[in-house]
Order: structure tokens, then C-alpha cells, then sequence
């Protein structure tokens, strides 16, 4: 029988509990002479939403914590194995009214400033990592760094691309891979714009005639970085005077050629900022020489109409000579610092992203049993991310009435925007609200039902049946749950014009 790692996770820390732990009118505590085991426990107990605390004792033992709500969570998703001490937990519980507050955040009490040694870590299989709690992963950055900057060296090349490789090739949307490919979009679009900006500024090409008249290849050719900036090594450090002074450090170069930057390991810092964007120029890598050509006529003509003519050249050359290398940088730089992952999507994901990089939604149908390609319409793609982040995606339930049918039971609706709700977890969460309220519950929700003849029409002409929306009751009193059909009129507040993603928290904006 095989087991999921969270009840693997739950027993040991049971058995802690259960070996050195006991309740009482504090709560569950654990006791424990080692400092590293009581930190590990904080840790593992997060993964089930449990907040504690850890008090040093004056006998050297450390106390581990669990008041409140944690210790009701506690109680239900890992408990303790002996009946005693389970019945001295629920009598804790049992006396609280209101669970005590918690707040996950703590004030920073100072800031101290130190240099520390910096580790670089690649975990097998998973290629994830979690760091004091936090979860690590691979980034572009790191890509750029491991790869184009040799940080791997020969020996550990092929490793390193083996285990990205994994990682942005798993199965299923990747969000690294998402994340990866929208970064290079931001950079690409930038790049390639800042080239076409030069290119329609040349005498004789406008946004109607650029595609014929203008030889992409050559284009890239005269974009390529000089071999001085594309190849260094202590041997070519003298060919690094003959480009412009803009893209060298010639002070990092004096220093270079007196041993003290290994420029075989790190020839990116005898580099400027600029002759570094240079040397790693998006639209001339490999994988990206097609992307200046798959410019569309539509695309021409919104960069043309609307470009102001403060500058002509009179060659394609002078042109690509103005044009600024650090642009898809400097871009990504804002982006990261205006925008947040929800706004990221809305801006990035279109239509030209999706399908180069061959992104759909997909749907189970009623019809066949098995799930089929829905759509590859940018907007489609986009909404089904987005509701994702809506609300940290999940629904959205208020409170409309405490004094329901006039007998003090609670109301609650689920603001609908197309998703409906997992009705067993809805159920559960009833229960759970009831606990608190202290009378019958009952949430308001809209449905999409199919009906079984409309199936059956459906199998036999080779189509999807249209699911229809009913607005539903359910309401659990303490002891039985019920569902119950209600009129249209009763919801209808409840369903929104268009998917809103403005429900998402305030603080998400950028």
C-alpha cells in the first residue's frame, strides 16, 4: 500500500508527540533536549498549517507549543496515538469559545549587516529545494549565469543542462517553464522592437515595404557581438582596445593582466554593463534567430505610425549602430519591479507568446469521458491562469445575512465567476463554520448541471452538451447536510458579468 509523504510526515511527528509530548490546559507540548529537533518540528508542522512556539526551559529543554487554532488542527489532521492524551488535547479544545487569533508574521526586531559564504546547490530529481522553509528553484538568471557565463565548467557542463533540462521539461503547465519563456518573451519583444525602431528610420523603409526591402539574416549578422567581447580569455585580452570603450572596463582589464581577475573563469567582469547585454544580445542566440523575422504587418504598422521622427539614417548600418543592446535588460529590470505575478500574465501572455510556444486549455467532456483541447485563443489561455491567482485561487464566499429566515442561521454566497465550487470541500467547510456560529449554516451557490438525455444527443451528433447553471442551498443544521434547488433570482447577485481579477488582494497591485 503506498503512502503519501504528508501521512508519512503526520505519524512521525505523532510518535514525537506521543514519546515526549502530553496537553493539557496549554495545549498540546512537545519536550525535547534538542534544540535542531524542536526547530525541525516548527518546520514540519507548517506543511499542515500549524503555527507554533518554542520556549527554552531552564532545565535546557526546549518546549514546542501548539494553542489555539493550531491546536485543533492539530488535533484533526495529526492527533496523538494515545487515547489519554487525545482526550486531554479535546477537553483544551472543548473549553475554548473563539480559538486564539495567529498572526504568521513576526517585527523585525534589527537588521545587521555581515558577508557570509554563498552556496550553489542543484538537487536532484525535484531540482526544488526548501531552504529554512522557503522553497528554491532554478531561474533565468541562474541559466544565464550557468550556461552563457560557464559558472559550470566542462566537468559539470552536460550535468547542469540535464538537470534544467528536467525542470523546464516536466510534465503537465511547468511553472518554471512558463516563468522561463515569458522572461525571454520580455526580452526578446523589447530587443526586437528597439531594432525595428532603427530599422523604420532608415530612408526608403517604412512599416509597409521593411519586410521586403530589409535582409533579416543580415540584420542579425551585423547584430552578432564582436569575437573580442564573445570570446575572452587571458590569450585575447589585448583585442578587447580595439571595441568601443563603452563596452570595456579597461580598468578591470589592468587587473586582469596582473592576475588578479581570473578572466578564464569570469570573463564577464573585465565587461561593462552594457558590453555584458552586448555579449549576451537575445535576438542572436541560437534559439531566438527566428523571432526578429516573425514580425506580423499589424505589428509593423502600430511601431510605425506611431514613431516619433526625431532621428533618419541613411543606412542600415548607421541604424543598428544607434541601436541600444541593454534595452531587454533593462526592461526585465522594471518588469520585475512593477509588476507582481497576477499583472505579469495579464501583460505577457498573448496571442503571439501562445502560440509559438504552443500553450491551450483544456476541458473534460461530457460527451466522450475524456478531456479534449478547449482553446488556444490568447484570452482563454489567460483566464484560465489568471483565476488561478484570483483570490490566491480560492473562491470567494461572503457573508450576507446573520439573522437568515429569522432565526439567527447564517448566510453565506459564493461570488461566482464561472468556477464552481468543490461542493464535498464546501460541505466540510459548512461543518467546520458551524462550529463557530453555533446554529445552521447556509451558503448560496451557482451549479452547472448537464442533463443525461442532453448527453446522449450530445455522444450522437459529435458534440459538447451545454451545461446549464442552477443556483443551489446548502445548509447543514449540526447534523445532516441538504441541498436544495432555488430560483435564479435568489443567485443571480451572485454571478459576475466577466471574470473579475480585481479580487485579488489589494497589496497584489502593482
Amino acid at each position: 500500500m503506498l503512502r503519501s509523504p504528508r501521512s508519512v510526515v503526520a505519524e512521525f511527528i505523532r510518535g514525537l508527540f506521543d514519546a515526549d509530548g502530553h496537553a493539557g490546559d496549554q495545549g498540546a507540548i512537545l519536550t525535547t533536549t534538542s534544540e535542531e529537533l524542536s526547530e525541525t518540528v516548527l518546520l514540519l508542522l507548517t506543511n499542515f498549517d500549524i503555527l507554533g512556539r518554542r520556549r527554552e526551559q531552564t532545565d535546557g529543554c526546549y518546549h514546542v507549543h501548539l494553542t489555539g487554532k493550531s491546536a485543533h488542527t492539530f488535533a484533526d489532521e495529526i492527533g496523538f496515538g494515545y487515547p489519554e492524551k487525545a482526550d486531554a488535547l479535546r477537553a483544551y479544545l472543548d473549553d475554548l469559545s473563539w480559538f486564539q487569533a495567529e498572526e504568521w508574521t513576526d517585527e523585525i526586531v534589527s537588521i545587521a549587516e555581515s558577508t557570509g559564504t554563498v552556496y550553489d546547490i542543484s538537487v536532484e530529481e525535484t531540482h526544488r529545494y526548501a531552504g529554512a522553509g522557503v522553497i528554491n528553484h532554478n531561474s533565468y538568471w541562474e541559466s544565464t549565469m550557468m550556461t552563457d557565463e560557464a559558472f559550470a565548467g566542462d566537468d559539470e557542463f552536460l550535468n547542469y543542462a540535464d538537470h534544467m533540462a528536467k525542470v523546464l521539461a516536466s510534465g503537465g503547465l511547468n511553472p518554471y517553464s512558463l516563468g522561463m519563456e515569458l522572461w525571454e518573451y520580455v526580452e526578446n519583444t523589447t530587443n526586437r522592437r528597439e531594432v525595428l525602431e532603427a530599422l523604420l528610420r532608415v530612408e526608403g523603409i517604412s512599416w509597409r515595404n521593411l519586410v521586403d526591402v530589409v535582409d533579416f539574416d543580415d540584420v542579425l549578422e551585423r547584430l552578432e557581438p564582436p569575437a573580442a567581447i564573445e570570446t575572452i580569455t587571458p590569450e585575447t585580452l589585448d583585442a578587447l582596445g580595439e571595441v568601443s570603450d563603452e563596452w570595456v572596463d579597461h580598468e578591470a582589464v589592468e587587473k586582469a593582466r596582473a592576475g588578479e581577475i581570473n578572466v578564464s573563469n569570469y570573463p564577464w567582469k573585465v565587461l561593462t554593463e552594457t558590453g555584458l547585454a552586448r555579449r549576451h544580445y537575445s535576438l542572436v542566440k541560437r534559439q531566438h534567430r527566428g523571432f526578429l523575422g516573425r514580425v506580423n504587418q499589424n505589428e509593423l504598422e502600430r511601431i510605425g505610425r506611431y514613431l516619433f521622427d526625431d532621428a533618419r539614417y541613411a543606412s542600415i548600418e548607421e541604424a543598428l549602430d544607434d541601436v541600444d543592446f541593454t534595452a531587454g535588460w533593462n526592461r526585465m529590470f522594471d518588469v520585475r519591479e512593477s509588476h507582481n505575478d497576477v499583472t505579469f500574465l495579464d501583460e505577457f501572455l498573448t496571442q503571439e507568446f501562445i502560440t509559438e510556444n504552443n500553450y491551450f486549455t483544456y476541458e473534460h467532456s461530457q460527451a466522450t469521458g475524456q478531456f479534449h483541447v478547449a482553446s488556444d485563443a490568447a484570452e482563454d489561455v489567460k483566464k484560465k491562469l489568471l483565476l488561478q491567482f484570483t483570490n490566491f485561487g480560492k473562491p470567494t464566499i461572503a457573508v450576507y445575512d446573520g439573522n437568515y429566515n429569522n432565526a439567527n442561521e447564517l448566510l453565506l454566497g459564493h461570488q461566482y465567476n464561472g468556477v464552481m465550487l468543490d461542493l464535498e470541500q464546501a460541505t466540510e467547510t459548512l461543518k467546520r463554520i458551524f462550529e463557530l456560529w453555533g446554529r445552521p449554516v447556509n451558503l448560496l451557490t451557482i451549479v452547472k448541471e448537464v442533463d443525461e438525455h442532453d448527453i446522449e444527443v450530445a455522444k450522437r451528433r459529435n458534440r459538447e452538451p451545454e451545461p446549464e447553471e442552477q443556483g443551489k442551498l446548502i445548509r447543514y443544521n449540526g447534523q445532516t447536510v441538504t441541498t436544495e434547488d432555488v430560483p435564479w433570482e435568489e443567485v443571480e447577485h451572485l454571478a459576475a458579468d466577466d471574470v473579475d481579477y480585481d479580487t485579488k488582494p489589494d497589496e497584489w497591485l502593482a
